[in-house]
């Protein structure tokens, strides 16, 4: 099969992580080309099937070269977040996608677009993540188009905590893992608690902070590196960790919009504790996580992980049997059944 997919690519996002994920995936049997936009906190370089040919909404300059769309052989063209293409000029050459290739729209928005130049895309599947993303787009013209397919975890790697501390550089102790693009809003909010309990429990809070970004947290039991790693260096971090925190605040999710968290789901595979607010961004998971409603209870459950007190086994077998039914093989293979079936 020849596939094609339009997406955002090796870069620091949920969007270009599904994409990575199943499109790896597709590569290792199918052909596959991707046609991606400039590069947006790039976390490595491009493999030989991707072309960057227009510009993101985030990029100044603004362009779109149709050529690569118009020159390459598909059968399914698979479009993720076109509200961050130049959507006119994507508009304008859809109909010559549509005659050589099936059209696939994968749904990241948290409700339906109000751009009425959304909604001129003819596409023969829309997939939503679950039931949740179904509810709000069965209410658009697409409602007969809607398939569910959920978004995939990262691989399932097992790992070995003192093999990663060596390559990583990272010394012997407890060790709280965070990162993420905005520090501000997913670490200092939950910060007063982490200090709190640095007051009872030996431990280091290390930190990846983007490379570009100038947040600074001064404590001794802080250590921050500014890298912006590949998945693979992810779960090396995840493995020389005893429990990763991913925070998030109830208010950047607002009334009627649905979510699921694309870094929580990335880090379920390296099988370490996660602990995460007890968010819109989680609802879908249960045991897979430890969620915490307030920074009280932040407080006690890493108290109790790092003390042993609280056992985990039972969170990383649901999460172990989770990824196994996620994973992105998995995942890919149900796109794949999708595009046969069209």
């Amino acid at each position: 099969m020849k596939i094609a997919i339009l997406s955002r690519w090796n870069s620091a996002c949920g969007v270009s992580l599904l994409a990575e994920l199943i499109g790896r995936e597709f590569a290792k049997r199918h052909k596959l080309v991707v046609f991606a936009p400039t590069v947006i906190r790039r976390v490595k370089e491009d493999e030989d099937y991707v072309i960057r040919c227009y510009s993101d909404v985030e990029h100044e300059r603004r362009f779109f070269d149709p050529e690569p769309f118009i020159e390459n052989d598909y059968d399914v063209f698979i479009a993720q977040r076109i509200e961050w293409t130049p959507v006119e000029e994507l508009l304008e050459i859809f109909p010559e996608i549509r005659r050589k290739a099936k059209t696939v729209y994968v749904v990241h928005e948290r409700k339906p677009p109000t751009n009425e130049l959304f909604y001129k895309f003819e596409w023969d599947a829309v997939v939503c993540f679950d039931e949740r993303y179904v509810k709000q787009w069965e209410k658009t013209k697409y409602k007969d188009k809607l398939r569910v397919i959920p978004y995939p975890t990262g691989p399932l790697v097992k790992g070995d905590k003192e093999k990663s501390r060596k390559k990583l550089g990272i010394d012997e102790g407890k060790i709280l893992l965070s990162y993420g693009w905005k520090p501000e809003l997913h670490v200092l909010p939950a910060f007063p608690a982490l200090k709190d309990l640095s007051r009872v429990i030996d431990y280091k809070f290390l930190l990846l902070v983007d490379p570009e970004s100038k947040f600074e947290l001064r404590d001794e039991f802080v250590e921050i590196r500014r890298e912006r790693p590949p998945l693979e260096r992810i779960y090396e971090y995840l493995h020389a960790s005893d429990v990763c925190l991913i925070h998030k605040e109830k208010g950047e999710v607002k009334e009627g919009e649905v979510v699921v968290s694309s870094s929580v789901l990335m880090c379920l595979g390296a099988l370490t504790p996660i602990v995460t607010s007890d968010t819109e961004f989680v609802t879908f998971l249960s045991k897979e996580v430890i969620k915490y409603k307030d920074l009280r209870e932040l407080k006690l459950i890493l108290k109790g992980i790092f003390e042993g007190t609280m056992d985990v086994t039972e969170n990383i077998l649901a999460a172990e049997n989770y990824v196994k039914q996620n994973c992105p093989e998995k995942i890919a293979k149900m796109y794949l059944e999708l595009f046969k079936e069209l």
